[in-house]
């Protein structure tokens, strides 16, 4: 029992830590990019189409620009470099000498991530609905805040494995992860889609939004019709197999003194 509270302490500290790093000007700059970048794409649409586009037209764009471009931008800065800097600094030893650190490293870099990007993605949402004058603003960030929250979640873990396996191209392996994994693997109609964050947050899209009768048939192929506790749960499980098998590759290895300089 001690050893699960000792850990869960030390993942709070560096969750902490983490956040307290990513209050800098420089980050807090391009958090500032991050909530602008999608009200000012919506202000865009709104001038070209010279009227207020379809709800359905702004839940789209919505999707594009927050739980999927913002979430992800936001997760590769922020996870992407759990053990790439403990190496650059020096400070790699510290963690893997201390009982846990390791694993306190990558679910505090991990809790610190989702926090900050949720964080991030939901007031981008809130911008984004408010300045595009869009009906119903209420239902919609609802829905779009879960989809931020799943998607932080579901990729934070995932970005999890190349920032232990590939530390010093973290950011490049989790790109190609990304773009592999999510938006091919997650657009094939087959059953191995049913891995991917991006299947689950296309099904609870369509279930937020009540598009399951409007939808053609043919994408229907790449939405879950399960209910959305369903979707839900089945990122968490992702999540938890995906940071289990960091900490288990992180625990084992060994990283040379060059890395470490």
């Amino acid at each position: 029992m001690n050893g699960w509270r000792d850990t869960l302490d030390a993942t709070l500290a560096v969750a902490g830590f983490q956040l307290a790093r990513l209050r800098t000007a420089p980050r807090l700059a391009l958090a500032a990019l991050g909530v602008a970048f999608p009200a000012l794409v919506v202000l865009a649409v709104r001038r070209a189409v010279r009227g207020d586009p379809d709800r359905d037209v702004w839940a789209v764009l919505l999707y594009a620009l927050v739980p999927e471009a913002v979430c992800m931008l936001g997760l590769l800065v922020t996870m992407c470099p759990a053990v790439a800097d403990e190496l650059e600094r020096g400070t790699w030893v510290h963690v893997a000498t201390r009982p846990g650190g390791r694993r306190a490293l990558v679910l505090g870099t991990f809790l610190a991530s989702v926090v900050w990007t949720s964080t991030i993605g939901v007031l981008a949402l809130v911008v984004a609905v408010i300045v595009g004058g869009m009906s119903e603003p209420l239902g919609l960030i609802l829905v779009f805040t879960g989809l931020v929250v799943v998607s932080s979640v579901g990729r934070g873990a995932l970005f999890a494995l190349p920032a232990v396996v590939m530390p010093s191209r973290a950011l490049v392996a989790s790109v190609g992860v990304a773009v592999v994994v999510e938006y091919l693997a997650g657009f094939l109609p087959a059953i191995v889609n049913q891995a991917t964050v991006s299947l689950r947050l296309r099904s609870l899209l369509v279930q937020g939004m009540a598009w399951q009768q409007k939808i053609p048939a043919q994408l229907k192929l790449i939405v879950d019709p399960q209910p959305a506790w369903v979707q839900c749960g089945a990122v968490v499980v992702l999540a938890v197999v995906l940071l289990t098998v960091a900490i288990v590759i992180l625990e084992r290895r060994q990283f040379p003194p060059s890395e470490e300089g």
